[in-house]
């Protein structure tokens, strides 16, 4: 049995850790770079504040279309990180 505010607390921590070395290592080579990254974070903030706190899924089929809508996310940061180069 676990923790929800400890489990919380890991899971954000360990995304903020995340955010920070990509940070730390890139810097953006463009505004898309700097403004795409951050909306990025936010909508990822935003989906783990509703699987948080929102209602269950209403179907399977929800859950499925839900799943092969993540690689939107790959996408996403794929082009964000062509937008950003590798701090030496």
């Amino acid at each position: 049995m676990g923790s929800l505010p400890a489990t919380l607390l890991v899971e954000l921590a360990v995304f903020a850790v995340g955010v920070f070395l990509y940070l730390r290592t890139t810097r953006a080579s463009d505004r898309t770079g700097s403004i795409a990254l951050w909306a990025l974070v936010g909508f990822l903030l935003v989906i783990y504040a509703g699987n948080i706190l929102g209602p269950p899924p209403p179907s399977v089929s929800a859950i499925a279309w839900l799943g092969q809508a993540q690689w939107l996310l790959i996408a996403w940061g794929y082009w964000i990180d062509r937008h950003r180069r590798a701090q030496g």
